[in-house]
């Protein structure tokens, strides 16, 4: 007769052992799984943020630049027969660059109206763009947007609205032409330079580049477009 098996009543202290090493291998992936999408979705979270606030800015200069307003001959007078009350254009189209930075200045139909408020310049607001440190952050800059309907004050203020953030470059590119095989491009406008003879530029080139600080700066997220302008002034010929 064969002898009854005797049953097992409990793990021996090395099955035990490899049980936790086991559980807690499976633990560590599990979390690291976890981590990792967290962390993954967190970055998703803010490249989305910054995109939409890129394209924000985009549309938004797209806008202005589309309803911009632009004076010309006889209401538009040159600096030298302009009265001594009125040694700057108030309607001047303007903008200069350090090479990573522009600003740029123009007068524009698409302000942002004020209820019950009939602006002096007949509907028209001067709007600036400029990039500028973050109050809270001096390693942010940011793109601010000024819209001012005292045309003859212009834009000087640091408390204007913030378009977006994060902004490694924004550069401007200005073309001019009379026909098409004689297209010119500079990096800076004004209106009442002589070298440009008082003209304004038929299209503008923007650049805008966003980057996440947390990321590589060397790979930002760049948004580019032209606006062709509806109005325009042409050179005079007669400035030598």
């Amino acid at each position: 007769m064969f002898g009854l098996l005797k049953k097992r009543s409990a793990f021996t202290l090395i099955e035990v052992l490899i049980a936790i090493f086991l559980f807690g291998i499976v633990m560590t992936t599990i979390f690291g799984a976890y981590v990792q999408i967290f962390f993954t979705v967190q970055s998703t979270e803010k490249d989305a943020l910054i995109y939409e606030m890129g394209k924000n800015a985009m549309d938004r200069m797209i806008m202005d630049l589309s309803s911009i307003h632009i004076t010309k001959p006889p209401i538009f007078k040159k600096p030298d027969v302009r009265p001594e009350d009125d040694e700057l254009d108030p309607y001047q189209f303007y903008s200069e660059s350090d090479g990573d930075f522009a600003v740029l200045r123009f007068v524009s139909h698409a302000h942002i109206p004020i209820e019950g408020f009939s602006p002096p310049g007949g509907g028209v607001a001067q709007i600036k763009y400029y990039v500028t440190e973050d109050d809270q952050d001096e390693e942010n800059m940011v793109l601010r947007r000024c819209d001012d309907i005292d045309l003859k004050e212009g834009c000087d203020r640091l408390d204007d609205p913030i378009l977006c953030e994060h902004v490694v470059g924004f550069q401007l590119n200005f073309v001019y032409y009379e026909k098409d095989e004689d297209l010119e491009t500079f990096e800076q406008w004004d209106s009442d330079d002589d070298e440009l003879k008082f003209a304004t530029p038929r299209a503008v080139e923007i650049t805008l580049k966003l980057a996440d600080p947390e990321k590589n700066l060397d790979s930002p997220l760049t948004f580019k477009t032209g606006v062709t302008l509806p109005l325009y002034r042409l050179k005079d010929k007669k400035v030598m």
